[in-house]
Parts: structure tokens; sequence; C-alpha cells
């Protein structure tokens, strides 16, 4: 290698190795949260603060994006009992996944509701279509090209599931709303 070009050499390796990690943590985490021995930290928790929290912390990147979500969470809370850092996780997921996995200057809805006596939150966004054919909750699949390049692990959404599940609640794909292309909706 010519002395000149290897600092760019080693900046790749470096970069390579950070994003290899990364990914050798996100599948630690994956599996962590199947064992019977993880304990999430169970305490009292207002959904609407927590969504609200997490949509103000990645509003500067819907920006970026041309990306200006309809949000509609409500002032009242909406207390529930969960593990606040893994909740936080699994929402923030579905969030960045809008601006992440999308096109620029798509429509989104972020949306937090009492339904049925259950707390509810849907996010939903007008961007690529989610493949029909594969379960996309599953570890390692991918929604769209965009994910095999480098930008995910394909474990996102399976942590997103197994996170949800643990605080005994379900997460579905919702395609009815004409509106938006795909809607993560999440009862806990």
């Amino acid at each position: 290698i010519k002395t000149e070009e290897q600092q760019e050499i080693f900046d790749i390796m470096y970069c390579k190795s950070n994003s290899m990690n990364d990914m050798v943590n996100t599948l630690f985490d994956y599996a962590k949260l199947g064992t019977e021995g993880y304990m999430p930290h169970m305490t009292q928790i207002d959904v609407c603060t927590l969504v609200r929290d997490i949509v103000a912390e990645n509003y500067c990147d819907f920006e970026e994006h041309g990306i200006e979500p309809e949000i509609d969470i409500p002032d009242t809370p909406i207390m529930i009992t969960g593990d606040k850092t893994e909740l936080k996780r699994a929402v923030s997921n579905l969030i960045v996944n809008i601006y992440k996995h999308n096109p620029d200057g798509i429509k989104a809805r972020i949306f937090v509701g009492n339904v049925g006596g259950k707390a509810e939150i849907k996010i939903a966004d007008s961007g690529n279509e989610l493949p029909t054919d594969v379960d996309i909750f599953e570890p390692f699949i991918t929604e769209n090209i965009a994910r095999t390049l480098g930008h995910g692990t394909g474990l996102g959404l399976a942590i997103t599931k197994r996170i949800i599940e643990r605080h005994n609640g379900t997460i579905q794909v919702d395609g009815n709303d004409t509106k938006y292309t795909k809607a993560f909706v999440i009862e806990l």
C-alpha cells in the first residue's frame, strides 16, 4: 500500500470493525431477549411520554430527510407496566426505520391511544412496501434493498417483536390504510 493511501485504508478497516462490533452486539441482544433468565426491569410508564420523547430525539433526522410526521399523541397519560429501556428500543427502531429505510419526503404518522383498554402505538409511513412473501419479524430478513447494502442487520424488527412479546403485547403490520404503504401496530 502506498504511504499516501495507508490512512484511508486504516479508516476503512476501523469503520468495518466498528460495524462488525455493532452487529455482534445486536445479535447478542437478540439472543439475550430469547432466554428465560433475562428479566426486564418493570416499572409504571406513560406510553405517551415515552413515544413523544423518541419523536423529539429523532426530529432533526426527520427534517433532514424532508419528513414532517403527523403526530397524534394525547396529553392524558396512558400508563402501562414495562421496561422503559427495552420499550424505548422497540419503538425507536420503528421510528428510525421511517427515515432510515425509505426515500426522503415520504408521509409518516405516529399515533398513541387507548384502544379497547390497551395502549396502542401505530407507526405508519408511505415509503417502501414490505415484502409479502416473508415474515419480516424473523431474524435476518430485510425489507428492502437498502438494508442489504450495509444499512441494517435484519435484526431490528426481530428484536422489536421479542421486546413487545416480553411485555405480553403484540405487534403486527396493518396494510389497510390507503394513505400509507405500511403501519406497525403495537398493543400493550
